[in-house]
C-alpha cells in the first residue's frame, strides 16, 4: 500500500471514497476470472465423483462378464450331519449319490517321557517335510521341551506341537506332534538325527494318516483330505461324519438367485451413475456444459439400450431379462421375469452378458468402454482434467497480472487526488490572501 493520504478536506469531496469505488470497478476481472477457477475446479471434483460411479459400474459388470462368474451354481446336500458341499467355477450341474464310508485321520507322533517340560532336547538342526515342502528348524544352546514346541509351533506349516504330562509321575512330559489336516495329504516326516547333546525325541507313531473312504455313484473312491476337492470337479466335499450305510445326495444347480442378485448390482450401479448424470445435467450442475458427461452418458446409453449385434443367442436385448428403461434415465428391475429367462433359455441370458467364443457380451462392452475413458495417458477423464487444470493455471497468471495492474492503478488515482487536493487548497490560501488585502 502506499503511503500517500488524502481526506478530501480541500475540496470538499470523499476523495478517499472515490479512489476506492474506481480500484473496486478495477477489480470487477479478478472476480469474474476467480468465479471462473472456482467453477473449474468443481468440474474437476465432480468429474471425480462421476469416474468413480463408471467404475462402480465396471466393477458390477465385471462380476458377471465370464462363464465362470455368470453361471453361478449352489450345490446342497441332503445330509449336513455326513457332508456339505460347496460349488466353484469349475462345477457342473447334476446329481450325485455318495456314501461316506470313513473319514480321514490325522497322524499323530508321540515322544518318550521327559522329567519335565525343560528338559533339555539337544542342539543342532530338525527338519520337517510336509507335502514334499521341508523345513529346518535350528537349535542352538539350551533347548527344553517346551522351547522346541513354541518353534515347531511358529516355524513349520502343517504340524501342530504340544506336550502332554500322562500324570503317572517320572518321565510323564511327552511331545506330541499332530498334522493340522487330516489324510495323506497332511502326512508328514521328522528328521531328528541333525541334533546332538541332550536327550533327542524318539517318536513312536500313534495314529498314521489314513484317507477318507466314499463311493461316489457306486465308484468307490479314496479322499486324501476331510475337505475333499479333487473327488468331483468344481465341488469340494466337506466330510463331516461317516456312515456306511447312509447315501447322501449332492444337487448342483444353477443358482438362479445368486446370478439374480449380481444382475441387480449391476443395474443399481447404472442407476446411480445416471441419477448423478442427471442431476449434473441440470440448469445448477456444474458438468451441464463438460463433453465428459455428454460422452459417459451416451456410451453407456447406447450399450444398454440396444440389441447385441453377433450374438450366439437369441436373446440380445435387456427388456427380453427384465430389465426396461424406467422413468428419466433409470432402469427398472424385474426380477421375476429375469429368472423365469435364466431358467427357460440359461444360455441365451448368459451370453447377452458375458464374452465368449467371439460373442462381446454387454458387460464385456461396458468393461472395454470404461477402461478406454478412464484410461490414465488418453481417457476422457484425463483430457478434460487436464484441460480444466490448464484453465486454472491460466486464471492465476490473469488474476496476478490484473492484480499487479490494479495496484498501480490505485497509486496513480491517489497521487492524482493528492495533487489535485494540494493544488485546490493552495488556490484556497491564494483567494483568501487576495480577499484580506482588499480591506487595507
Amino acid at each position: 500500500m502506499s503511503g500517500i493520504s488524502f481526506s478530501g478536506i480541500a475540496s470538499g469531496l470523499d476523495t478517499a471514497s472515490i479512489v476506492s469505488q474506481l480500484v473496486e470497478l478495477k477489480r470487477q476481472p479478478i472476480y469474474r476470472l476467480q468465479n471462473d477457477k472456482k467453477g473449474y475446479q468443481t468440474q474437476i471434483t465432480s468429474l471425480g465423483t462421476l469416474k468413480t460411479k463408471l467404475l462402480a459400474l465396471q466393477t458390477a459388470a465385471q462380476a458377471i462378464d465370464t462363464s465362470g462368474e455368470f453361471a453361478s451354481l449352489k450345490a446342497t446336500s441332503s445330509n449336513d450331519d455326513l457332508l456339505t458341499v460347496t460349488a466353484g467355477a469349475e462345477a457342473a450341474a447334476g446329481s450325485y449319490d455318495i456314501t461316506v464310508k470313513t473319514l480321514a485321520k490325522a497322524q499323530k507322533e508321540i515322544s518318550q517321557g521327559y522329567s519335565s517340560d525343560v528338559a533339555d532336547v539337544g542342539s543342532g538342526t530338525i527338519s520337517f517335510t510336509v507335502g514334499g515342502e521341508t523345513t529346518e528348524l535350528s537349535l542352538v544352546g539350551y533347548n527344553s521341551l517346551a522351547s522346541v514346541k513354541n518353534l515347531i509351533n511358529d516355524s513349520v506349516e502343517g504340524v501342530n506341537a504340544s506336550i502332554v504330562n500322562d500324570g503317572l509321575g517320572g518321565d510323564s512330559y511327552h511331545l506330541v506332534l499332530s498334522s493340522a489336516e487330516a489324510g495323506s495329504a497332511g502326512a508328514f516326516t521328522v528328521d531328528l538325527s541333525g541334533l546332538s547333546g541332550g536327550t533327542a525325541p524318539v517318536f513312536t507313531t500313534q495314529q498314521a494318516a489314513e484317507d477318507a473312504t466314499l463311493t461316489v455313484d457306486g465308484i468307490d473312491v479314496v479322499a486324501t483330505s476331510n475337505n475333499a476337492e479333487d473327488v468331483i470337479s468344481g465341488l469340494t466335499l466337506n466330510l463331516k461324519d461317516f456312515d456306511p450305510l447312509t447315501q447322501v445326495t449332492v444337487q448342483v444347480e444353477v443358482d438362479s438367485e445368486g446370478i439374480s442378485e449380481k444382475v441387480k448390482s449391476m443395474v443399481d450401479a447404472y442407476n446411480d451413475l445416471f441419477a448423478f448424470v442427471e442431476k449434473e445435467s441440470g440448469t445448477a450442475g456444474s458438468l451441464r456444459s463438460n463433453p465428459t458427461l455428454r460422452t459417459v452418458a451416451s456410451r453407456m446409453e447406447n450399450i444398454f439400450s440396444t440389441s447385441l449385434e453377433g450374438g450366439l443367442g437369441s436373446i440380445t436385448n435387456f427388456f427380453q431379462v427384465g430389465i426396461s428403461r424406467g422413468s428419466g434415465r433409470q432402469l427398472e428391475w424385474d426380477e421375476e421375469k429375469f429368472v423365469e429367462a435364466l431358467e427357460g433359455n440359461f444360455s441365451g441370458v448368459r451370453d447377452l452378458f458375458i464374452e465368449r467364443e467371439g460373442n462381446l457380451g454387454k458387460m464385456y462392452l461396458v468393461d472395454n468402454s470404461v477402461e478406454d475413458m478412464t484410461d490414465s495417458i488418453d481417457g476422457l477423464f484425463k483430457i478434460s482434467t487436464d484441460s480444466l487444470n490448464k484453465r486454472i493455471e491460466y486464471a492465476d497468471q490473469s488474476i496476478e497480472r490484473y492484480e499487479r495492474s490494479v495496484e498501480s492503478y490505485r497509486v496513480t488515482m491517489e497521487r492524482k487526488f493528492t495533487a489535485m487536493e494540494a493544488m485546490v487548497s493552495q488556490l484556497q490560501a491564494q483567494g483568501n490572501y487576495l480577499s484580506s488585502a482588499m480591506y487595507y
